[in-house]
């Protein structure tokens, strides 16, 4: 590659998967400074997926590189929304979407999981996210980092456990923050989307302090964002009223029409008829009153009386956060430099839910009237079963959660022995996370106040078809309280250098040595682990590993570079040793590679590497889990109606490590100045994924039915489920989760980028980007011996990513375009046909395209204006087939795959160097 190109490109740090402004185009922005620049930046650096500090930007392995000047063309406001843009980001992703973790983003790499992808900030771990998403998976949390403090970020798209160890099996994403920085700058940003809901204010102000010896960036940033609910969305929330198929009044929601409201609404049944009939429904009136403006009455339906649980649901929480970042140098001589750099954020987010609903049968002792959820202990009893929605309930419904994080880093960096290089530091990391459910409904204190006696007329008693007083909502109203702290303790020591004089030149090399400590403590209230709250499951899970590790890795030159020709052989070794409950122990991990320089232009590569990571400690620490599920369930009328059942898990210690391979082939070319290509082939393959199988694969496998073998499910160890019978009619009882080492998991695929710079002479610059991934497939066998499965034709995995940019520049103005595009994605799911019958089948929803246009202007004082339009085409979410029935199933489509729900938005922006 030509020196002086890639060292730029390094240093300014402006090729990326965005590609928006090339090298040439940050020259220009730099100016008279260039000349200058371009000669101190042939020094070595350091790149993400080697340790060796080097002049090319190009290893063995691909190396994606966001510059800030690429996320502000782009037009993406977070960190999460860049990433979750990039091409190597694929498979299940989770963004601020509260179901589990609110106000939290994850990076999925090759789709080889949230948990196997390494996030560092400046080269070194951050920790978890004290709580696992999903009650299983930890991860890190990319959304508390503010995206005015980022100078790039540089994506290795595949696995490089012998450099980073443990988690870097679908690539790491390093995240560098902006130091050496003079001056201060003021950034503000306006968000608006145009069908309302979700708007965004962010300010951020950046100061740098130089010293003849030091320079210190102070960056301050603060966000808000309003909340989006399911109403300000006409795809998510347009129901109607309608005549049914068998001539009767329904109402429904969703593309069709057709999502049934819920049946958790008022309605209670005495089954054997001790206070009356036995069935009581609300009549319209009490309905109405009940459940107000989410009452929907449909008189010639099975329970008459339903609710819009549509109507008050929140898509993307409310949050408000304040971020600090401080990077600071201090030169102590002309061979010592004193680092240092602190992180915090503190951000609170308020997630608008559905009012509460129960379904739950309780069992009445026909001697002493005691009543209990289940009939143990009652040689005679009386089962009752309540529905109830409680709108009454004062005030809506939240979750509120607040979440912390402080990373604080101290090193020094120098020469030793005059030639090397060496690196050390300490890294210390706290997270904490408080979360609290309202609206939860306590058991306890709803059997000591309900009465199914309509006649009942005591003061402390509640009949479920009457309307709740404050007094009556304030007894059993509970919170739901989570309170769960991540750390990390972590020392790093790198020593770089030139080892050796080789036959063909310089043998380079970097030895390091690291310690870490972690620690997680997930912690739920009493009440809700043991089930004490109603429809609420939940875990308690904590535990602390520490890990050591030594690697070593070598840079040969294996041809003489004169003439143009070069070939260095890379390779890596690197030894962890993990201390904690599991079994894992050690693990060795290797990696070679080689690049070739056929000519100067010209760079062909390749590398093959082992890799494994630790089962996450959530998996390994998780104690016993109560949740609650719900299956679809079909009535003798047609109706199909929700049928919720219980769901148990717990770690299990006895998992063992990952271990995985994988190689890659690429070619680079640069046959001009202004134009590269490049094109890789990968492939990443993993043995004992652990992973929680899901409901689904259960349900479908025979070997986990446990009906008839026991009578509830925490009375067994292991996966499995049971079924019970209800009036003739055969439901879920419960269920069985828990992790397990799958047999296999591999993904295969090609990545391709093109890009060049247009001289347009008078009319200024052109610069155009257009990058690709492809996944031929994704594959995953549960157990030895059992059937493989594609993801890509069963799991609605898209095959295809792309993005594409074009901009413009010419003096004070710029123009950008970018286009976001992935591709078809196929599943495999039942089908349910206008004449009854039901069949699994596969569908294919339709490609997904997003176009982000922005244009700026600056000002002569040192401003710069941005006008910009985010998914101009106000393109959706693709919907399933008519037949599926995934389509009228809430939120009606993929929304894993990271699909905007957000629609068209406008910002305006104002940046100012003071």
């Amino acid at each position: 590659m030509k020196a002086n190109k890639l060292a730029l490109m390094i240093g300014l740090s402006v090729s990326g998967a965005l590609g928006t402004i090339p090298a040439n185009a940050a020259l220009q922005e730099a100016g008279a400074a260039a000349p200058a620049a371009e000669e101190n930046l042939l020094e070595r650096v350091e790149v993400t997926g080697s340790r060796i500090k080097r002049i090319d930007l190009e290893g063995v392995a691909p190396v994606q590189v966001i510059s800030a000047v690429d996320i502000e063309a782009s037009g993406l406001n977070t960190i999460t929304e860049v990433l979750q843009t990039s091409t190597a980001n694929s498979g299940v992703n989770f963004t601020a979407d509260g179901s589990y973790v609110e106000s939290a983003s994850s990076v999925n790499l090759r789709g080889m999981g949230v948990n196997r992808t390494l996030i560092l900030v400046n080269g070194r771990r951050q920790a978890s996210f004290p709580t696992a998403y999903g009650g299983s998976t930890n991860f890190t949390d990319v959304s508390d980092i503010p995206a005015s403090a980022v100078e790039r970020i540089e994506i290795l798209t595949g696995g490089a456990s012998a450099i980073y160890g443990s988690d870097a099996i679908g690539g790491v994403v390093n995240i560098i923050l902006k130091k050496g920085y003079e001056g201060s700058e003021l950034d503000v940003r306006y968000t608006a989307p145009e069908q309302g809901g979700y708007e965004q204010t962010d300010i951020a102000f950046s100061q740098g302090f130089t010293t003849e010896k030091s320079n210190t960036m102070v960056m301050v940033e603060y966000k808000k964002v309003e909340e989006l609910l399911n109403r300000d969305r006409d795809f998510l929330y347009s129901p109607e009223y309608y005549t049914n198929e068998d001539g009767e009044l329904a109402w429904g929601n969703g593309p069709d029409h057709t999502d049934s409201p819920s049946s958790t609404a008022a309605y209670l049944r005495d089954y054997d008829e001790v206070f009356g009939e036995s069935r009581n429904y609300a009549s319209e009136a009490v309905c109405n009153d009940i459940l107000g403006k989410g009452a929907v009455y449909l008189p010639e339906q099975s329970y008459e009386c339903y609710y819009d649980s549509d109507a008050t649901e929140g898509v993307l929480p409310a949050d408000e956060r304040i971020n600090l970042v401080v990077n600071t140098e201090y030169e102590l001589n002309a061979e010592w430099t004193l680092f240092g750099s602190l992180q915090s954020s503190y951000k609170t987010s308020d997630r608008f839910k559905t009012d509460k609903g129960i379904g739950e049968d309780i069992y009445m002792d026909s001697v002493d009237g005691r009543l209990a959820y289940t009939p143990e202990g009652m040689d005679d009893y009386h089962r009752f079963q309540v529905r109830r929605r409680f709108v009454d309930f004062p005030g809506e419904r939240m979750y509120k959660s607040t979440v912390q994080k402080y990373a604080l880093t101290a090193g020094a960096s120098g020469l030793v022995f005059d030639d090397y290089d060496l690196d050390i530091s300490w890294t210390s990391g706290l997270n904490l996370y408080d979360r609290k459910k309202y609206h939860m409904v306590n058991g306890a204190a709803l059997l000591d106040m309900i009465t199914f006696d309509p006649n009942d007329t005591a003061s402390d008693k509640w009949y479920p078809l009457d309307k709740l007083t404050d007094e009556q909502a304030a007894r059993i109203m509970d919170v739901s309280v989570t309170d769960s702290e991540a750390t990390i303790n972590q020392f790093m020591a790198t020593l770089s250098g030139d080892l050796m004089e080789g036959f063909a030149g310089p043998i380079a090399f970097a030895s390091s040595f690291e310690w870490a400590s972690e620690s997680y403590d997930d912690s739920q209230d009493e009440d809700t682990v043991s089930g004490g709250l109603l429809g609420q499951g939940g875990t308690n899970g904590g535990g602390d590993r520490q890990r050591s590790a030594v690697a070593l890795e070598l840079a040969i030159p294996l041809l003489d570079s004169a003439g143009g020709q070069s070939l260095e052989l890379s390779t890596a070794a690197r030894y962890d040793h993990y201390n904690d409950d599991s079994s894992v122990g050690g693990a060795f991990t290797p990696q070679v590679g080689l690049m070739y320089h056929p000519y100067e232009d010209m760079l062909i590569r390749g590398s093959w590497g082992k890799s494994f990571r630790a089962p996450d400690m959530h998996r390994l620490y998780a104690g016993d889990t109560l949740g609650f599920g719900a299956a679809d369930l079909t009535l003798d009328t047609g109706e199909v109606i929700e049928d919720p059942y219980d769901s148990y898990s717990a770690g299990n210690l006895d998992l063992e490590e990952e271990k995985g391979d994988y190689w890659n082939l690429g070619l680079v070319w640069t046959p001009t100045d202004d134009i590269e290509m490049t094109l890789d082939v990968w492939e990443i393959e993993l043995r004992g994924a652990v992973r929680s199988v899901s409901n689904r694969e259960i349900i479908d496998d025979p070997n986990y039915n446990m009906t008839g073998s026991y009578t509830g499910c925490n009375q067994f160890s292991g996966l499995g489920y049971i079924y019970t019978v209800d009036d003739g009619i055969t439901n879920l009882l419960c269920m069985r989760k828990g992790p397990i080492n799958a047999a296999f998991e591999s993904t295969r695929g090609i990545d391709a980028k093109f890009s060049k710079d247009f001289d347009l002479g008078e009319f200024g610059m052109l610069d155009f980007s257009l990058e690709t991934s492809y996944v031929a497939e994704k594959l995953y066998q549960e157990y030895e011996g059992g059937e493989v499965e594609d993801a890509t034709e069963l799991f609605y995995t898209p095959k295809l990513k792309a993005n594409s940019s074009v901009s413009w520049h010419k003096d004070a103005y710029t123009v950008n375009l970018s286009y976001f595009y992935t591709g078809k994605a196929k599943g495999n799911d039942y089908f349910e046909y206008p004449d009854g019958t039901e069949e699994r089948a596969y569908d294919t929803l339709d490609a997904y395209k997003t176009i982000n246009l922005n244009a700026s202007y600056e000002f002569a004082w040192d401003g710069r204006v941005t006008l910009g339009v985010n998914n101009v085409t106000d393109e959706l979410p693709p919907l399933f087939h008519e037949y599926n029935v995934y389509r009228n199933s809430f939120p009606y489509h993929a929304d894993w795959l990271g699909y905007d729900v957000i629609g068209r938005t406008v910002y305006l922006r104002y940046k100012h160097n003071l």
